[in-house]
C-alpha cells in the first residue's frame, strides 16, 4: 500500500468525525475558549508577584462567572436542539461574555493604575488617564493576560457564528454523518439523552473543581491550623465523591440501572491484560534507559564502576496507588459503561472509539490550564491530552467489549494514572512515547484479535428490567 493511498485513508477517516457544517467550529472553539479563560492569567506580567494582584485574581475569577456561564451555554447549543437558538445565543452567550470583559477591563484599569509601579499598559500622560482613550485600552486589553485574550478571541469567534447564522449559512445544533447500526437502538430520544450527558460532562466539568476549591477557602480562612482538611487524602476524598454524584447524575435514571451489569466479574485473562499492558508500556523508557546504561558500563566501566543498579530506573506503585482505582472506576462507568455503546450503535465501532476519546479528553480541559501557560502552551496541552487519551480509549474500549464489563478498563486505567501522575519514578516515558506506544498496542489488538461487530456489541448490551405496567382495575 502506497504512502499516498493511506494518508488518503486517514484524511477521509478525519472527516467522518468533523461536523457536517465547518462554521460550528467557530462556536465549538469560541466556547471553548469562554470556559477554560477563568483558569488563566488575567494581570499584567509585570505585576505577578504583587500582594494586590493575587487579590485581583481572585476578583477577577468572581467577574468571570459571566464568561464561564457563557460558555457553559455555548456548549449546551451545541449538542442540545432548542427553541430560538439565535435569541439564546444573544442573551446567554454573547452579551454575558461582553459583560465580563468589560467588567474586568474597567475594573483592572483603575485596579492597576494605583500601583506603585504602574502595569506598562497604563500610559503616563500629564494628567488624569482615560480609560476611552483607545491606545489606552487597546494597550490595556492586549497587556492584562491570557485569559482575557482568550475570552476575547472566543467572543469574536462567537460572534461570527452568529452572524452566518442569522444569515441562514450555519447551523445548530452540531451535526455528524451517523452510521446508525440499527435505528431501533439509535433513537432519537437516546441521541438527546447522549448529546445531554455530553454536555453535562464538557460543560460543566469545570464544576468538579468547586469543591476542592472550597474546602481550601475553608481550611485557609476558618480554620488554619487544620491542617488535615486540605491534605492529599482529604481533596481526594472530597473530588472523588463529587465525582462520583457528577457521573450518577449525568448518566440518568435509565444509566444507573445499568451500572450493576456494567460490573459484572470478567475473565481473569482480560483482568491479566489489563494489568499487563499499562504497565508494560509506561516502562519502555525506564527499560530502554537501563539497557543503555548497562551498554555504557559493559563497554567503559567493566571491573572498574559498580555496574547500574535496576533500582535507579524502576520502582514498584506504593500501596497508597490503589486509591487511583476509585476514581478510574467512576469515568470508567461514565465513558465505557454508558456513553461507548451509544456512541459505537450511532457512528460505528471504530469513529465511536475515537468520538469517546474525544469528549473523555475534553472533560480533563479544565483540569490542564493554569495561570502561567501561554496561548502556545494551552494549545500544546490540548493537542497531547486528546491524543492520549484517543490512544487509550481503544484498549480500554477493546477490554470493554470482549469482557462485557468495565472492570478490566478501570484496572487499566487506574494503572496508567499510577504511572502518568506518579511523579515519585525515577525514570518515565516522554509524551510521544507513551501516545504512540498506546496508539500502536490498541492497533495491534483490534487487528489481531478483533472485538465483536457493532450489531452483536447492540445485541449483546443488557437493557435495564421493563418497569411493571399498572395492573387494569
Amino acid at each position: 500500500m502506497s504512502y499516498l493511498l493511506i494518508i488518503k485513508r486517514i484524511a477521509t477517516f478525519i472527516r467522518t468525525f468533523l461536523p457536517a457544517d465547518p462554521s460550528s467550529w467557530l462556536l465549538l472553539l469560541g466556547s471553548t475558549f469562554l470556559l477554560i479563560s477563568i483558569s488563566l492569567r488575567w494581570w499584567p506580567i509585570s505585576s505577578f508577584n504583587s500582594y494586590r494582584t493575587i487579590i485581583w485574581a481572585g476578583c477577577s475569577r468572581m467577574m468571570s462567572l459571566s464568561i464561564v456561564a457563557a460558555g457553559v451555554m455555548g456548549y449546551y447549543l451545541i449538542f442540545i436542539t432548542c427553541k430560538k437558538p439565535a435569541r439564546r445565543l444573544l442573551d446567554s452567550v454573547l452579551l454575558p461574555t461582553v459583560a465580563g470583559l468589560a467588567g474586568n477591563l474597567v475594573v483592572a484599569f483603575f485596579w492597576f493604575r494605583d500601583v506603585a509601579e504602574p502595569a506598562h499598559f497604563v500610559t503616563q500622560l500629564p494628567g488624569p488617564s482615560h480609560l476611552w482613550e483607545p491606545r489606552i485600552l487597546l494597550s490595556m486589553a492586549v497587556s492584562l493576560g491570557t485569559g482575557f485574550q482568550f475570552a476575547s478571541v472566543g467572543f469574536i469567534l462567537i460572534a461570527a457564528f452568529f452572524v452566518l447564522y442569522s444569515w441562514d449559512r450555519a447551523a445548530l445544533p452540531i451535526h455528524l454523518p451517523p452510521e446508525s447500526i440499527s435505528d431501533v437502538f439509535s433513537s432519537e430520544d437516546e441521541q438527546r439523552r447522549t448529546m445531554l450527558f455530553v454536555w453535562i460532562s464538557v460543560g460543566l466539568s469545570f464544576l468538579l473543581q468547586v469543591p476542592s476549591i472550597a474546602l481550601l477557602i475553608f481550611s485557609d480562612w476558618i480554620l488554619p491550623h487544620a491542617s488535615w482538611l486540605y491534605g492529599t487524602w482529604s481533596t481526594r476524598f472530597v473530588g472523588t465523591g463529587a465525582q462520583i454524584v457528577f457521573v450518577l447524575l449525568a448518566v440518568g435514571k435509565s444509566g444507573r440501572k445499568l451500572i450493576p451489569a456494567m460490573l459484572r466479574i470478567p475473565r481473569a485473562k482480560y483482568l491479566a491484560v489489563a494489568l499487563l499492558f499499562p504497565a508494560a508500556i509506561a516502562n519502555i523508557g525506564p527499560l530502554a534507559s537501563y539497557v543503555y546504561a548497562r551498554v555504557l558500563w559493559s563497554g567503559h566501566g567493566w571491573g572498574t564502576q559498580v555496574p547500574p543498579s535496576p533500582r535507579a530506573f524502576f520502582e514498584l506503585p506504593s500501596v497508597a496507588s490503589i486509591w487511583y482505582f476509585v476514581p478510574a472506576l467512576v469515568e470508567e462507568i461514565a465513558w465505557r459503561g454508558y456513553l461507548q455503546p451509544r456512541f459505537v450503535r450511532r457512528y460505528g465501532l471504530v469513529r465511536g472509539i475515537f468520538l469517546v476519546g474525544v469528549v473523555w479528553g475534553a472533560f480533563h480541559f479544565s483540569w490542564d490550564i493554569n495561570p502561567s501557560m501561554t496561548a502556545r502552551d494551552v494549545g500544546f496541552q490540548f493537542a497531547v491530552r486528546l491524543a492520549s487519551m484517543v490512544s487509550v480509549s481503544y484498549i480500554l474500549a477493546w477490554l470493554t467489549i470482549r469482557s462485557g464489563s468495565i472492570l478490566p478498563a478501570a484496572l487499566a486505567h487506574a494503572i496508567y494514572n499510577v504511572f502518568i501522575i506518579g511523579f515519585s519514578f525515577p525514570f518515565s516515558n516522554p509524551h510521544w512515547l507513551t501516545i504512540l506506544s498506546w496508539a500502536v498496542a490498541g492497533f495491534a489488538v483490534f487487528h489481531f484479535f478483533p472485538p465483536p461487530s457493532p450489531t452483536s456489541v447492540v445485541e449483546s448490551e443488557i437493557q435495564p428490567a421493563p418497569e411493571p405496567e399498572p395492573s387494569e382495575v
